[in-house]
């Protein structure tokens, strides 16, 4: 029975798991003091909270939103509300807590996203407009020279689904090689025509760009040049040959996720560092020209009439972000880590809980109406 019904999760990308109420995890505010947080305010080794009023918000409209989040159907785990570089709301289902893990399911994307900036901008890699092939050895002199860095990011490869279905990725892929079920596809349509295609094996593909453009596996590349930039403890699991699962599978904490969603809500930004270029943060959060899909930038959801873009996982672990607002929102789901390591074989996998039911505009129109300046 247990086979069956991690078989269920693993065709969903989107595990089950158990069930917790809501409570609330509250620490007291920091007085206000002389110099109230604002753009240029980020946490240390730990955040400081401040009461919604201290960065003009209204308590009303932050519990509104909390217990939106927090309704027994929802199966919310985690909830961090971030403005001005501080908390100013947060709670954990029972028997969870500000150091419990959580996972990013396909949220994982966006990060990759990120360090595909961050190796351009080191000259690793030339440009998202090369051929692919020039950092992925297997697709040398093949019929898939056309399909550049870009339309992987874009989504817009023009491959077919992979023969098992690109969600059976998470399965183990060619005998426990995801990168190698990734890359062996064939070429279905031109890239970068109307043919967007979500697919986690396009987004597997960056493994190997960013293995073979740094010399590093993408974990420890990530911890040098991102992770410990921003005061962020991470574990991205692997497959069974070491290949980063880059169309998912970060772990870390709530409060952990909302740092990569203020660094890219103060446009790559981290102190006096410049972690991630702004060109980059620009052009990886806005919607391509000519798409036939016009919410998905690169590895990035984009809500124009929201206002926001966001990183998206399975069962809504998403960070939410709001520049113009210098707010950052993370929910995320239940998760109860499975096995005893993060290589995802046998008995290794994520056991998440999808809410029953989910309204993004809604969650965040209580948070969003909360600012009063």
């Amino acid at each position: 029975m247990r086979k069956i019904y991690l078989l269920l999760c693993v065709l969903t990308l989107a595990s089950c798991g158990g069930s917790g109420s809501s409570s609330v995890a509250e620490d007291a505010p920091v007085p206000t003091g002389d110099a109230p947080p604002d753009a240029n305010t980020y946490p240390d080794l730990s955040w400081e909270i401040y009461a919604p009023a201290d960065v003009n918000m209204s308590e009303s409209g932050i519990k509104e939103a909390l217990d939106y989040a927090f309704k027994s159907t929802r199966n919310t785990q985690g909830v961090v509300i971030i403005r001005h570089g501080v908390i100013v709301g947060e709670r954990y289902a029972n028997e969870k807590s500000q150091d419990s893990l959580a996972t990013s399911w396909s949220t994982g994307k966006s990060f990759a996203s990120a360090l595909i900036g961050i190796a351009i901008d080191q000259d690793l890699i030339e440009s998202i407009d090369v051929p692919a092939e020039d950092y992925l050895p297997p697709w040398v002199n093949t019929d898939k020279s056309d399909i550049s860095i870009r339309a992987i990011l874009e989504m817009r490869t023009g491959l077919k689904k992979a023969t098992d279905g690109d969600a059976n990725i998470y399965g183990g892929g060619i005998n426990g090689d995801q990168l190698a079920y990734a890359l062996d596809r064939v070429p279905e349509t031109t890239p970068r025509t109307d043919n967007w295609v979500y697919q986690n094996t396009d987004s597997m593909l960056l493994a190997g760009i960013l293995e073979t453009a740094t010399g590093q596996s993408v974990l420890d590349y990530a911890d040098v040049h991102l992770f410990s930039k921003i005061g962020m403890n991470a574990d991205w699991w692997t497959d069974e040959l070491g290949h980063a699962m880059t169309y998912c599978c970060i772990d870390t904490t709530t409060r952990d996720f909302a740092r990569f969603g203020l660094l890219y809500a103060r446009n790559g930004r981290w102190m006096q560092e410049q972690i991630v270029s702004e060109a980059w943060v620009k052009e990886s959060t806005t919607v391509p020209e000519g798409t036939d899909n016009q919410y998905y930038a690169l590895q990035w959801w984009v809500s124009p009439s929201g206002g926001y873009f966001y990183s998206a996982g399975a069962s809504k672990n998403n960070i939410y972000i709001f520049p113009e607002l210098d707010l950052v929102v993370v929910r995320n789901s239940l998760y109860t880590k499975m096995g005893s390591s993060s290589i995802r074989t046998g008995d290794n996998y994520h056991l998440t809980l999808e809410p029953l039911d989910w309204s993004n505009p809604e969650f965040l129109s209580y948070i969003t109406n909360a600012i009063t300046n």
